[in-house]
């Protein structure tokens, strides 16, 4: 988390790109979900305070789903606890908004599981 107390624009937008470069990353190399979400930033706006004390950018993020094409649209402004309060959001949409879990078949089970477990035989290190 990082405390933005500047009136630069600029350092507030950095912010915001890397929360959601991290968010399409992590998407992208998860092994349940192979990229199948991306987070696009729309638009933004940038307001000062009227005593010149502090600064707010808000941002309005769309989050798709790469498989049936359907976006959600959502407002956020940067503050504290905003990468929570995205990362939620990401989460909400996949399990409320596209319903991922009630498809058929469950996106679980088709998963390339193989190698994500070690295997281990247990005859070979003398345990068994």
């Amino acid at each position: 988390m990082m405390k933005l107390t500047s009136l630069k624009r600029k350092k507030y937008q950095r912010y915001v790109n890397k929360i959601v470069r991290d968010l399409n990353k992590n998407i992208k190399n998860d092994w349940l979900w192979n990229g199948r979400f991306t987070i696009y930033q729309k638009q933004s706006k940038f307001y000062t305070y009227y005593d010149g004390s502090g600064a707010q950018l808000y941002v309005l993020l769309e989050c798709k789903d790469n498989k049936t094409n359907k976006t959600v649209t959502s407002w956020f402004e940067t503050g504290l606890f905003v990468e929570a309060k995205i990362w939620e959001w990401v989460n909400q949409c996949i399990v409320e908004n596209f319903n991922v879990w009630a498809e058929d078949p469950n996106p679980f089970d088709q998963a390339n599981l193989e190698g994500r477990y070690a295997q281990i035989n247990f005859k070979e290190i003398g345990i068994v």
